[in-house]
């Protein structure tokens, strides 16, 4: 058969599939996209657990479930503790799904519930949905926000807090207890 004896042309054919599949095993293993464009395939990861340092404060992130397709991370049951490098102030918030963008470090909370604790005790807070915006420091809370310690309730139909100043806007209100 055209000179070629079977035994060669078993040994081409072989040789011809490996260096096939090692091709594609490499894209896949490169996580460089399909071959037919540069989207990366989404990546998924259960009980995802890391720590970052932002704007001089430590955040420690967990979620039960983790989705990344390009630069947006979307978790659900999310804890996140964050506390200052001289441990003044720390926080742990925990919500129901959230989001991060990687590129532009915005982070947006759904459900959140959680404590902020000072120096001299500790603050509750929940919301239906919280914003951060990693660069200038600053929470949202465009859909309502609540506070309260064992003395003092405030709620505001949106709020802000920037440089630990907190503004409550839209209508707010603050009841309290008199020893």
């Amino acid at each position: 058969m055209f000179g070629a004896s079977s035994g060669k042309i078993t040994f081409i054919a072989t040789v011809s599939l490996i260096a096939l599949a090692g091709v594609y095993m490499k894209r896949d293993l490169a996580l460089t996209g399909d071959a037919f464009g540069d989207k990366l395939p989404p990546i998924m990861a259960e009980n995802l657990n890391f720590a970052r340092r932002i704007n001089g404060r430590e955040w420690r992130v967990s979620a039960e479930n983790a989705e990344s397709e390009g630069g947006i991370v979307r978790a659900s049951s999310i804890a996140v503790s964050v506390s200052d490098t001289d441990a003044s102030r720390s926080a742990d918030v925990n919500a129901r799904v959230g989001a991060f963008d990687l590129e532009s470090d915005r982070m947006w909370l759904r459900e959140i519930a959680g404590t902020v604790y000072l120096s001299d005790g500790s603050v509750d807070i929940s919301a239906p949905r919280a914003d951060y915006d990693m660069s200038g420091d600053v929470w949202f809370f465009s859909e309502g926000v609540s506070a309260s310690d064992d003395k003092i309730h405030v709620t505001g139909r949106a709020a802000r807090i920037d440089s630990g100043a907190v503004t409550l806007g839209n209508g707010a209100r603050v009841t309290w207890q008199l020893e």
